[in-house]
């Protein structure tokens, strides 16, 4: 019998683990809660890596990374993204991909559909090389928990949340690719099923996580009423004025007091103090992105239209200062793995935004997408050859629900609506220790909610408030822990 691996997650760390463990030999089974690819991070990137190559080396990489992490960051880990990337983009490209490399750098940009989902083409492919491979997709479906014997995994629970029909999935091994928890905040650039499902199955099944207080803000996001919820490039500094709400200028000063040259450099490498700063400002009084600045010359400018972000033609008419503020952007933490995506439960492996160790308290701007490939392979592979032969479905264990369903219960929409509000202002990027202590006895209280499904989105939302709910405590836990800043952990006052 083969054997089999079930992968959770479609953005590209899931399709690259999976199509590497189907070419080494394995059936491959990916649960996606979406159309498969659609609503990730991956497809919703800019869709650039950072790497060795081109005249970076593998050690100057290396080096930028531990340091932009602080040097909290898993030494080993980080050596195999610096050396390995390049090659494993090449894999990627053999497969028929489509890739530009440059100086330090790669893009699939050019293939995707618009400006805002720039890793949407690359998605794309990689779902097509999936299917003809033989990948099984399950569409629509949740895994709810993983099924255990004895200190290993041996199957998935998984749930079709348009018909609520249940199942467990056997596998010989199962990686998890499920991404960060970014919808928990109010504020955030992610997807809407981006709920921190990895990192309550992991938990759950005994699995260690590390770093969760390292949430990553991205420090410029369109906060203008009217405007999409969306970030903006730092490198628009290089273009106009961003200033706050005396008029000063005062990203642009910084940059220089942190020795870095311009607003590119700001948004690989300094986006916790970028962030930090740009909250303050904001709490302050706002702050205001100067778009009466530009000229027509400028507004020809591809670059500019790549810091914009959005489509130009929505800014064209603008002549006035646009609010902007920081959003949530990348959880830095995760699933505590080794250099295959192995976590501490057999069978169990994990790899892209759903694991820890790569980025340390801060990530480099690019390296996301370079970790999403990197390990994607090594997890995929390492999966195929290391797992065990695995039933086609299992019975079904008995539903699992993380609230009371009741007639009587809260709308799933508006509950999750309060939690993000209540994460946002305990968990932001400035934080305080009274602040997130009576966030935790919130949570508490939150626990014995009742909530009401009476829809098939409403069981979806159900579904993903366990994901959110211990994504939550877990950050709030770590970053009680963590009593002084460090990189995006920032604790008012320091």
């Amino acid at each position: 019998m083969a054997k089999r691996v079930v992968v959770i997650g479609t953005g590209g760390a899931g399709l690259v683990a999976a199509i590497a463990a189907r070419m080494s030999g394995a059936e491959v089974a990916v649960i996606s809660k979406t159309s498969r690819g659609l609503g990730t991070c991956t497809a919703y990137s800019a869709g650039v890596f950072s790497l060795a190559c081109g005249g970076v080396s593998s050690e100057e990489h290396y080096e930028r990374t531990l340091k932009t992490g602080q040097f909290v960051n898993d030494p080993s880990l980080v050596k195999i993204l610096s050396e390995e990337t390049e090659t494993a983009l090449k894999t990627l490209a053999g497969w028929g991909v489509g890739i530009e490399f440059k100086r330090g750098m790669a893009t699939v940009r050019f293939t995707a559909r618009n400006e805002i989902m720039g890793g949407a083409g690359f998605v794309a492919e990689l779902v097509s090389i999936a299917e003809k491979a033989g990948v099984r997709f399950e569409d629509w479906t949740v895994a709810t928990s993983l099924r255990l014997l004895g200190d290993r995994v041996v199957g998935v629970e998984v749930q079709d949340w348009r018909t609520g029909r249940q199942e467990c999935l056997g596998a010989g091994s199962v990686i998890l690719a499920t991404g960060g928890g970014g919808r928990l905040f109010s504020r955030t650039d992610n997807p809407s099923r981006i709920t921190g499902d990895g990192y309550a199955l992991a938990l759950n099944a005994g699995a260690n996580l590390r770093d969760m207080e390292f949430v990553q803000f991205y420090p410029v996001g369109w906060a203008e009423p009217g405007f999409p919820r969306w970030l903006a490039d730092v490198g628009l500094v290089d273009y106009l004025r961003i200033t706050d709400s005396k008029g000063d200028e005062f990203l642009k000063k910084a940059l220089k007091e942190w020795g870095f040259r311009n607003g590119r450099e700001g948004n690989l490498y300094a986006r916790d103090l970028c962030a930090r700063i740009m909250a303050e400002k904001d709490l302050e009084g706002g702050v205001y992105a100067h778009l009466e600045d530009l000229t027509e010359d400028q507004w020809a400018d591809p670059y500019l239209e790549y810091c914009l972000t959005l489509d130009s033609r929505l800014f064209k008419g603008v002549r006035r200062p646009l609010r902007v503020a920081p959003l949530e952007h990348y959880f830095c933490g995760g699933v505590v793995i080794d250099g295959c995506g192995r976590t501490s439960v057999g069978g169990l492996y994990a790899c892209g935004e759903a694991a820890g160790g790569v980025d340390g308290a801060n990530r480099v701007g690019g390296n996301a997408l370079s970790s999403v490939v990197t390990f994607g392979l090594r997890a995929g592979h390492a999966a195929a050859e290391e797992g065990r032969s695995g039933f086609e479905t299992l019975v079904a264990g008995s539903a699992r629900d993380f609230l009371a369903i009741s007639e009587e219960g809260e709308n799933p929409e508006k509950l999750r609506r309060e939690l993000q509000e209540e994460a946002w202002a305990a968990l932001g990027p400035i934080r305080e220790n009274r602040k997130m202590e009576r966030f935790l006895a919130y949570l508490s209280d939150f626990r014995a909610r009742r909530i009401r499904v009476d829809s098939s989105v409403g069981r979806l939302q159900a579904l993903e408030m366990e994901g959110l709910f211990m994504t939550a405590r877990t950050v709030a836990e770590a970053a009680l822990k963590r009593e002084t800043s460090l990189g995006t952990h920032y604790m008012s006052g320091q």
